[in-house]
């Protein structure tokens, strides 16, 4: 019986929004009213208009991370880029966070299964999950062995944790996900071309080679810093590639 009121309270404070690629789970609490938030008809593209400025926007979950500065009553993020999963999104609005969930499930994902099997691995960590279940439609005002004398076989590299920091003029991104080979090598070959613009010069990217997966989003949770970590067994604490001023 309880499970069946939840159930119901659920579907008073949410409405579903959908495009081919995304389902958008619209926040109906009265104190985000202010907030018209949609996506075209595709659901390749987070429509957002306010009454007041928004400020800023944060879409993230444990594998991708994107903060995009506003000051603008509209606006419009791309989500072609974003990998399939389920996001928390937030939206501030002028002294206001309101959060909404965003859904994408295109055709097709650059992650790699592995990651897929990493987020089901993590679930013992729920809490990080069950709070962003609760947080929809809401409105917030956080054996020894004898040391050989040649070096141990480094551990095989099988992702990249890639944190990219994207300034254009007066407004700013910060991009993180996880990648291959073949996207960092693209990324790279990007952040030079970016560098030598004006509005790019100051462009950071910092690149780490990840070993196990699942191990380093648990890591990276528990250690906030982890930029700055010296010993870890789940990647290698020395930047891969660094860049920016």
């Amino acid at each position: 019986m309880m499970k069946k009121g939840c159930a119901i309270l659920f579907l008073l404070l949410t409405t579903l929004f959908y495009g081919q690629n995304a389902t958008l789970l619209q926040n109906i609490d009265y104190r985000a009213e202010e907030l018209k938030h949609s996506l075209n008809k595709t659901g390749d593209t987070l429509i957002l208009e306010g009454q007041r400025d928004i400020t800023k926007v944060a879409i993230f979950n444990d594998n991708f991370e994107r903060s995009i500065v506003v000051d603008s009553k509209q606006t419009k993020i791309p989500l072609t880029d974003f990998p399939n999963g389920r996001y928390v999104t937030e939206v501030k609005v002028h002294n206001k966070l309101i959060i909404i969930t965003l859904i994408l499930h295109k055709p097709t994902d650059h992650f790699s299964k592995d990651i897929a099997s990493n987020q089901i691995e993590s679930l013992d960590e729920g809490q990080k999950l069950t709070t962003q279940v609760k947080a929809e439609g809401s409105v917030v005002e956080e054996n020894s062995i004898e040391p050989k004398e040649i070096d141990a076989p480094k551990p095989a590299v099988r992702f990249y944790w890639i944190v990219n920091k994207i300034y254009k003029g007066h407004s700013s991104r910060k991009v993180m996900k996880i990648g291959d080979k073949e996207a960092v090598e693209k990324i790279i070959r990007q952040n030079e071309i970016d560098l030598k613009t004006r509005t790019g010069r100051h462009n950071e990217l910092v690149i780490w080679e990840v070993y196990d997966t699942s191990k380093f989003m648990r890591f990276k949770r528990r250690n906030p810093d982890y930029a700055n970590a010296t010993e870890a067994d789940c990647f290698n604490t020395v930047p891969f590639y660094k860049s920016g001023s």
